[in-house]
C-alpha cells in the first residue's frame, strides 16, 4: 500500500504533467523536437525515484550520526505553525540551494552539474537531468532544513516536496510567461531559460523560486533584455561520457 504522503506528491506530479503537457502543445513558447534525448530524460526520471530516497536516507544518517536531532530538538523554529513552517522551509531551501547551484557553477564542483546543463531541448520534462552527486548536494540543505531544523511533519515535507516537483517542472517548461509585476518576486521559465540558452550567462539566474538571491547577489539577468532571441548551448553527452556525467564524477 502506497503511504499516503507520498501518494500527495504522485498525484501533484500527474497533474503537473497533464498541465504542463497541454500548456506546451497549446502554448508552445519555442518550436522543439521531444524526441531529442527523450529516453535520457526518462533515464533521470528514473534516477530520481529509485535513487532519491536512498540519498535522502543516507544524509539522514549522517546528521543522526552526530546527534542532530538531539541537538535540535524543540527549537523555537520547530514549534512554529504549520504554515510559517512551510513558508520558511521553501524560503531556506532556496536559498541554500541558491548558494550550493552557484558551487556548482563553479570549476571543482561542475562535473556533479553537467547532466543538467546537457539538455537539447528545454521542456518540462527536461529538467529531470540530474546527477547522483547533485542529487545528494542538494539532499545536505533539504533534509537538514526540513527534518532537522524545521522538523517538518510528514505532512507539512509532503507539501513541501510538492511544491519542489511542481518547481522543477515549472522551471523547464516551454512557454513563454508573463507574470506582471510578480516577476520580481518569482522566477519564471523565462528566467531559467536565460541560464540554459545564452552563452555567457551560465553563470546567471541560479535561483529556483524567487528572484531576490539573484538580484541581491548579482546573479540576476532579465529575460525580456532576450526576449525569444537565444539558443540553446548543451554540454554534450556522448556516450563513453554518459555515465560518468549521470553519476556526477
Amino acid at each position: 500500500m502506497i503511504d499516503r504522503y507520498l501518494l500527495i506528491q504522485i498525484i501533484t506530479f500527474a497533474f503537473a504533467v497533464v498541465g504542463c503537457e497541454f500548456l506546451e502543445r497549446r502554448y508552445p513558447g519555442f518550436a522543439i523536437n521531444k524526441k531529442k534525448g527523450l529516453l535520457l530524460n526518462f533515464l533521470a526520471v528514473l534516477i530520481i525515484i529509485f535513487i532519491g530516497e536512498h540519498v535522502k536516507k543516507a544524509v539522514a544518517a549522517g546528521y543522526d550520526s552526530v546527534n542532530l536531532n538531539t541537538m535540535l530538538a524543540g527549537n523555537w523554529l520547530s514549534r512554529l505553525p504549520s504554515i510559517p513552517k512551510i513558508f520558511l522551509a521553501i524560503s531556506l531551501a532556496d536559498f541554500s540551494l541558491y548558494w550550493v547551484h552557484r558551487a556548482m557553477h563553479g570549476s571543482f564542483l561542475w562535473r556533479t552539474h553537467k547532466f543538467h546543463h546537457s539538455i537539447v531541448e528545454i521542456w518540462w520534462l527536461a529538467g529531470s537531468r540530474t546527477s547522483i552527486i547533485h542529487l545528494f548536494l542538494f539532499a545536505f540543505p533539504q533534509v537538514f532544513i526540513g527534518y532537522y531544523l524545521l522538523q517538518l511533519t510528514p505532512m507539512e515535507a509532503a507539501i513541501v516536496l510538492s511544491f519542489s516537483i511542481l518547481v522543477n517542472i515549472w522551471l523547464h517548461l516551454n512557454v513563454w510567461f508573463r507574470l506582471g509585476p510578480f516577476e520580481w518576486l518569482f522566477i519564471t521559465p523565462n528566467t531559467h531559460r536565460v541560464h540554459h540558452g545564452s552563452r555567457g550567462l551560465m553563470h546567471k539566474n541560479l535561483g529556483f523560486v524567487f528572484t531576490f538571491w539573484d538580484r541581491m547577489f548579482r546573479t540576476y539577468a532579465s529575460p525580456q533584455k532576450f526576449e525569444r532571441n537565444f539558443d540553446i548551448y548543451p554540454v554534450p553527452a556522448e556516450a563513453k561520457r554518459l555515465p560518468r556525467m549521470i553519476v556526477g564524477i
